[in-house]
């Protein structure tokens, strides 16, 4: 009976951390997903802007374009020794199918690679200023209550 009654009670102090808790570290967890994607369209910008283009080795690509789901597919480059795993749409996979190489943009330190039109593309600021304020909203509620 002992343990049955310390088992309750851990479950009752869990259940009252996050009810009590729970929308705070949602909420900050959502702004901290936030910064992450905000981050990634800058780094997006700051590539395009520098307009560095090279060509990259294409390794892998889906089977068929015409089968890509909502989400696209993977793409497997290679450049300057390094192979890079990139997610792209169906425009994507039509553009470098059945290609050796393809021109993409990369950054001074030639460690990341974005495609052509990746950053025109690209909704991350969007999305990353909505989920902020989504976040933000939801750590108020959470704080006042």
């Amino acid at each position: 009976v002992g343990k049955h009654f310390d088992s309750f009670k851990l479950k009752s102090k869990i259940l009252t951390f996050i009810l009590t808790k729970g929308l705070i570290i949602g909420g900050l967890f959502m702004l901290i997903i936030s910064v992450i994607i905000l981050n990634n369209g800058m780094v997006k910008k700051r590539i395009t802007e520098e307009n560095n283009v090279v060509s990259a080795k294409v390794l892998e690509t889906p089977m068929d374009c015409d089968n890509l789901g909502r989400r696209g597919g993977y793409y497997k480059l290679q450049y300057n020794g390094q192979v890079f795993v990139k997610k792209g749409n169906r425009l994507i996979c039509e553009t470098i199918y059945g290609k050796k190489e393809v021109n993409v943009l990369t950054n001074a330190q030639m460690d990341k690679l974005i495609f052509l039109n990746e950053y025109e593309e690209s909704n991350d600021f969007l999305y990353g200023i909505l989920l902020g304020f989504f976040g933000l909203v939801i750590t108020y509620k959470g704080w006042k209550k």
